[in-house]
């Protein structure tokens, strides 16, 4: 039996990179897996490429209630029930330095990881009982204050709000946690300057950025029942990058 094995999870983000990733493992896994994304067609093509049954896709912007209200109502509608959310969906910033970044991007980038990640749990929360687990996605751009200020500010808000979500949900009996990936290879970093990943290689222990399905497992942890104890923290997957 698998480790979700008749569980019901959506995972945002879902349609490239760790998401897609999570996705196909938590299906592997046995659960009935929502993909959504931003992008309707890559959701599709994810959702339609899982083993198992039942899944299905949805799209919609994280940061917009209405759109977030459609794919809860349709997840209440279809399974009247969701055991594991994963808060993945987030958007890459430019390299601009703390003089340069305009309001509105810095407010942008917040919306999505944040504001994301707070309308997505709400919104969970009458479909979740006691076993439930939400899972955010974090950086060790939060962690270490690396990367683009305004970056660095929401994934360290996700952290934050993991922490104070614990306290009140813990009596429910629905875990929360975060998990705070190191550079990893995905669509978002394969435009990054090799002059920029080169010393970061060098300086961690493994000699090498991570893989998508190596967070993927990360996630799976959290989201499983081998995690059941655990609660308000967050595990960073960096190659020993840092150690916090």
């Amino acid at each position: 039996m698998g480790k979700l094995e008749k569980k019901v999870a959506l995972i945002t983000g879902a349609g490239s990179g760790i998401g897609k990733a999570t996705a196909k493992k938590f299906a592997d896994e046995g659960a009935q897996v929502v993909v959504q994304d931003f992008n309707k067609a890559s959701a599709e093509e994810v959702s339609a490429n899982l083993t198992g049954v039942g899944h299905f896709a949805m799209s919609g912007d994280v940061s917009n209630e209405q759109d977030m209200e459609s794919v809860f109502s349709e997840i209440k509608k279809r399974c009247e029930r969701l055991d594991v959310l994963v808060n993945n969906a987030g958007v890459s910033g430019g390299p601009e330095g703390l003089g340069s970044i305009k309001y509105e991007s810095f407010m942008r980038m917040l919306e999505v990881h944040m504001g994301g990640t707070f309308i997505c749990t709400q919104a969970a929360l009458p479909l979740m009982t006691a076993g439930s687990s939400i899972v955010n996605l974090s950086s060790i751009a939060g962690l270490a204050g690396w990367g683009p200020v305004h970056y660095a500010s929401a994934k360290g808000a996700i952290l934050g709000f993991t922490r104070a979500s614990s306290r009140e949900l813990g009596g429910l009996g629905i875990r929360i946690n975060a998990v705070a990936p190191g550079v990893v290879e995905t669509p978002m970093t394969e435009d990054l300057d090799e002059a920029l990943l080169a010393p970061l290689i060098m300086m961690s222990p493994l000699g090498r950025i991570g893989q998508a399905d190596e967070i993927a497992s990360t996630i799976l942890y959290l989201a499983c029942d081998d995690s059941s104890f655990v609660t308000g923290q967050w595990i960073s997957p960096n190659g020993g990058l840092i150690t916090i």
